[in-house]
């Protein structure tokens, strides 16, 4: 039986903040998308979120709808339509990386319609970062971007088969991010987030560099594909980071 859960922070819930992760799940057919909408700077200098005044100002500039909240529903509504085109036979990894880059597209239509001139801060692009799959039969063609992942548990509930982190926070790129920021004052700087953004986003000539679904077509060079068996009493998770720490441990 397919089924899907969001689990929300309750904090940012009470607050009104636009929830920014998208799921679609298809039973019938077998099809699985989530989406993880990346969060806008609600000004050029963040308000201070450790006191109530700062939390209200954050809410108060922040945009709702949020493009990153619309770019992710946009993901979860392409992917599964993309792929029910196709015979169930022929969900390969092909086809599943052709419904995140007509995805792309579509997110690039709404990008330019409503983003006219980015600046990588109040007017960034909106993106996404998104995993999917297509199990059919015990086969799953599968795809991910950044840190959204795929992961399949034994019959025992250990992980049998898990994804890679490719995000600006895995091992191997969070330090070399984390001095780029200081030596450009920190995240609060507008400008070192404005470089960050620049630098470290779809940008494949950049060693730690990462994917996010913002409709550039260098977002491809970032995706992953992969086919997997699912084996009796097995069970596949398609998942976005606020999981990553659940699913490193025993399900």
């Amino acid at each position: 039986m397919t089924q899907g859960f969001t689990v929300e922070n309750w904090k940012l819930k009470l607050t009104g903040h636009p929830r920014e992760d998208s799921f679609s799940l298809d039973r019938d057919s077998g099809i699985i998308a989530v989406a993880d909408g990346v969060t806008r700077d609600p000004s050029k200098y963040l308000p201070n979120k450790k006191d109530l005044f700062g939390m209200l100002k954050f809410l108060w500039l922040y945009p709702n709808p949020s493009p990153a909240q619309l770019t992710a529903k946009i993901f979860t509504g392409i992917f599964p339509e993309v792929l029910r085109n196709y015979e169930e036979q022929n969900r390969d990894e092909k086809a599943v990386r052709k419904a995140v880059e007509e995805a792309n597209h579509a997110i690039n239509w709404w990008n330019q319609a409503n983003i006219q001139t980015p600046d990588y801060l109040t007017s960034d692009l909106g993106g996404c970062v998104v995993a999917g799959a297509s199990e059919r039969r015990g086969i799953v063609s599968l795809v991910y971007l950044c840190d959204c992942g795929v992961a399949i548990f034994d019959k025992k509930g250990n992980i049998r088969f898990k994804t890679k982190d490719e995000g600006p926070n895995n091992e191997k790129n969070t330090n070399y991010w984390k001095n780029f920021l200081a030596e450009r004052g920190g995240w609060g700087n507008p400008k070192a987030r404005g470089e960050f953004r620049k630098t470290a986003r779809n940008n494949p000539q950049q060693e730690n560099s990462f994917g996010v679904l913002t409709g550039e077509k260098a977002a491809m060079h970032y995706l992953r594909t992969s086919t997997q068996e699912l084996n009796d009493k097995e069970i596949l998770i398609v998942y976005t980071d606020g999981l990553e720490q659940d699913v490193k441990q025993s399900f």
